[in-house]
């Protein structure tokens, strides 16, 4: 999740205590996936690890969807004229390319982890 100063100063939210209450709900996410990954790295350990794979597709699918809502907020920031990348490297990189490759990271690391479950559970019923 890309949290930069400058792209959260010009986010448009609404009015300023939504605008918050939205920051706050999206780091309050990010971090509950955060735990759970943890807890999925943990539960690799034990004698049942298919439901650590379960618990790794919980919290990647919970960060993509913060990604993809930050992914929007800083579009929305610029009001979704992209045109205006071009005129200024850093609002490129900033606002678009970083939460992009967030969301299409978070997103291959799901289909690793959602492809290895089915291989799994092919592997136990034959």
């Amino acid at each position: 999740m890309v949290k930069l100063a400058s792209a959260r100063d010009f986010r448009t939210y609404g009015t300023g205590l939504t605008r918050n209450r939205c920051e706050y709900i999206n780091a309050g996410l990010y971090l509950f996936a955060t735990i759970v990954f943890c807890c999925a790295f943990a539960s690799q350990f034990s004698s049942e690890p298919r439901s650590g794979l379960v618990l790794f597709l919980i919290s990647f699918a919970i960060i993509l969807i913060v990604n993809v809502h930050d992914l929007f907020a800083h579009l929305s920031g610029i009001d979704f004229r992209l045109p205006l990348m071009a005129f200024d490297l850093q609002l490129f990189f900033v606002e678009f390319a970083v939460p992009v490759l967030q969301v299409l990271g978070t997103l291959l690391s799901f289909l690793g982890i959602l492809f290895l479950l089915i291989q799994v559970y092919r592997h136990f019923t034959y």
